[in-house]
């Protein structure tokens, strides 16, 4: 009778070990099988579908692209990759803001002037210190929208500098960000072309190189915010929901489903 129990007892430990290989194994297929669809596929992945109706040009610059709205006088969207190698440049900070050349509807530096709003970027100078070229036209006023002080250079730079050390960590991201207008925004303007003061605005980052990939998403509304980033952490789905926009629709849809419903913070702090 021992024996018999001992017997059993193996069996249970082998079948438990057998079990654990399988779900490893599986696992790591899922994950072998995400990367290889999405390094199909990353030809495109910052592109943006601005859905029917919302007034957009794009213009693609050294370093980043802007979904420009000439009516709004602000971005819809910016999108661009950013590398462990980029955010080692050493190029200074620009120090004049800039009409945009290249598309109508351009703000200019005098819009913002005693308006009590920050010049804000969209793609920050910060991440465009590896080119000259690529700093210059991230003060174009088409990358800038009428931000709160208090946001721009509180918990929205703090974002930022947590993003470049993600990116330090990743290799690179796809980052994609821009203001959030709701319709009683519209009404709530600065400058003498009536530049609209966006309500809130959202922060987008992806991985495209890791193992699996990863998402999320942040929203702060424009003003001082409260509480640190779990505070606003949301999905990639619910800034669509919010803006109309469509990212990542270059990816297979079971991969854009994955990510683009995560909102686990704790992917991000614990790799």
């Amino acid at each position: 009778m021992a024996k018999k129990k001992k017997g059993k007892k193996m069996w249970r430990g082998f079948l438990a070990v057998l079990v654990a290989v399988i779900i490893v194994d599986v696992v790591q297929m899922i994950a072998s099988d995400i990367n290889s669809s999405v390094n199909i596929n990353t030809n495109g992945i910052e592109r943006v579908i601005i859905p029917e109706g919302m007034t957009n040009e794009t213009h693609t610059y050294t370093g980043f692209t802007v979904y420009f709205n000439k009516d709004t006088h602000i971005p819809n969207c910016t999108a661009y990759e950013l590398t462990r190698q980029e955010i080692q440049g050493d190029v200074p900070r620009a120090k004049n803001f800039l009409e945009d050349p290249n598309l109508e509807g351009s703000a200019t530096h005098y819009d913002y002037t005693y308006s009590g709003y920050d010049r804000g970027h969209m793609v920050p100078a910060g991440d465009m210190k590896w080119d000259e070229q690529a700093m210059l036209e991230c003060f174009y006023m088409t990358n800038i929208v009428p931000q709160k002080k208090a946001l721009n250079s509180g918990a929205w730079n703090k974002l930022e500098q947590k993003i470049r050390n993600w990116a330090e960590r990743d290799s690179a991201l796809i980052i994609l960000t821009g203001p959030i207008v709701k319709p009683e925004d519209l009404a709530n303007t600065i400058g003498d072309i009536n530049v609209v003061v966006p309500g809130s605005l959202f922060k987008i980052v992806l991985t495209p190189y890791t193992t699996p990939m990863r998402a999320i998403a942040f929203i702060y509304p424009n003003e001082k915010a409260k509480g640190g980033l779990d505070k606003h952490v949301v999905s990639v789905d619910a800034v669509e929901e919010a803006t109309g926009m469509d990212f990542f629709s270059v990816l297979p849809d079971d991969v854009e489903t994955m990510l683009e419903s995560s909102s686990d913070l704790n992917l991000w702090n614990h790799h």
